[in-house]
């Protein structure tokens, strides 16, 4: 039995005592305060504090729970969370994004201009000049935007090896947690198993889903160099292959979680209920005392899971949203530049930046998709955990 285990048989003993005592147990502070006092000082965070240290100034800063002690005792401190200043946060942030990204707006049009004005000298000028001129100016879009796409991915590179640290360092706690209310078959099923599926996830989106939209950003924007030679239905295939492995991902996952999520935690509840039954009916006198100082044990430990359930969201929330409004922002400023030199520049040219513009959309959901999976993660581990309370 782990040390948190030790602990909080001494909790229920402090219980079980108060019981018997009513004048001590008067005395004495809160037993189920004490316990999750206890428990919270048994929590290793070290880890968890450090992944978070580790986080970009942007994204620490706007991290809404100060620690699992106040979110806990005093929600309306513990818990500093603003949605609408969030949203105000997040807006300013892509509109500061924006104005950064806005250089590139310029070169997009300006070289959209540039070929516009060779193509109309077409009849002033030799006949190969203006497409020597077109072949330059494009060559520079393709290296504007595989540039682009380069950033994304770095950005996108990033936020999985953050989120994947933080899900590293969190899934011990949710699983010691699950273990302390009760539902051991569920902390021995998902440990192991969302450990899994989180490197799995990682290790697709890296090296799966990225490579496959290179290869479609590169052949989207080169394929209409050459209006005879074009080459956009096979990115296309590179794209709709990203997204489709994407998807039998997430669909696997959420099969497989709900299907362990839904077993688990009522063998677990089942077994807690039997326990405490043959401990108040065999167990002379202090039996069912006994099963109740247990059952606050067990009450505090689930308060103690879902603060930690509550505190993971949120930051994966906050940890997620802001580096991925760096890869919005470029994904409005190709489909700026595509609306604006429509009018006015070559028909190939405007397709590159549209299929750019495509590839980084589709970038940016599968960091999205990713994240929207450790979020149902984590919400199907508190769940779990409550649902084996609820059979209990």
């Amino acid at each position: 039995m782990g040390i948190l285990g030790w602990r909080g048989l001494a909790a229920a003993a402090i219980v079980l005592l108060a019981a018997a005592n009513p004048a001590a147990g008067q005395a004495a502070s809160d037993p189920v305060r004490d316990a999750v006092e206890e428990q919270l000082r048994l929590l290793d965070m070290s880890e968890l504090e450090a992944v978070l240290e580790s986080l970009n100034e942007d994204v620490r800063r706007q991290l809404p729970v100060r620690s699992l002690r106040e979110l806990i005792f005093e929600p309306e401190r513990g818990m500093a969370l603003d949605p609408v200043r969030l949203a105000q946060d997040m807006l300013y942030y892509l509109i500061g994004e924006l104005v950064v990204q806005s250089r590139l707006l310029g070169q997009l049009i300006i070289l959209a201009v540039l070929c516009a004005v060779l193509q109309n000298l077409a009849g002033s000028l030799s006949r190969g000049a203006p497409d020597v001129g077109f072949l330059a100016a494009y060559a520079v879009v393709i290296y504007l935007g595989l540039q682009s796409f380069s950033i994304a991915a770095g950005i996108g590179r990033e936020t999985l090896d953050a989120m994947a640290s933080f899900m590293f360092a969190l899934l011990p706690l949710l699983a010691t947690m699950l273990a302390a209310v009760g539902a051991v078959s569920s902390a021995a099923l998902f440990h192991p198993l969302l450990v899994t599926v989180v490197t799995l996830v990682v290790n697709l989106i890296d090296r799966v889903v990225f490579p496959l939209l290179f290869l479609a950003a590169v052949l989207g924007v080169a394929g209409h160099l050459i209006k005879e030679f074009s080459l956009s239905k096979l990115a296309g295939l590179f794209r709709h292959g990203a997204i489709t492995a994407l998807g039998l991902a997430f669909t696997l996952f959420l099969g497989v979680m709900v299907i362990r999520g839904a077993i688990a935690p009522v063998a677990d509840g089942v077994a807690l209920r039997a326990s405490k039954f043959l401990a108040g009916a065999f167990i002379p006198v202090i039996g069912g005392m006994m099963a109740d100082a247990v059952e606050v044990v067990v009450g505090g430990s689930l308060l103690v899971k879902n603060a930690v359930g509550v505190f993971g969201m949120v930051a994966m929330l906050v940890m997620v949203a802001f580096p991925m409004l760096k890869v919005l922002a470029l994904v409005v400023i190709y489909r700026m530049a595509t609306a604006l030199v429509q009018p006015v520049s070559d028909p190939r040219l405007v397709e590159a930046l549209g299929t750019m513009a495509d590839t980084l959309t589709v970038l940016l959901a599968s960091v999205m998709t990713a994240a929207l999976m450790f979020f149902v993660a984590i919400t199907v581990v508190v769940g779990v955990g409550n649902l084996a309370a609820v059979v209990r």
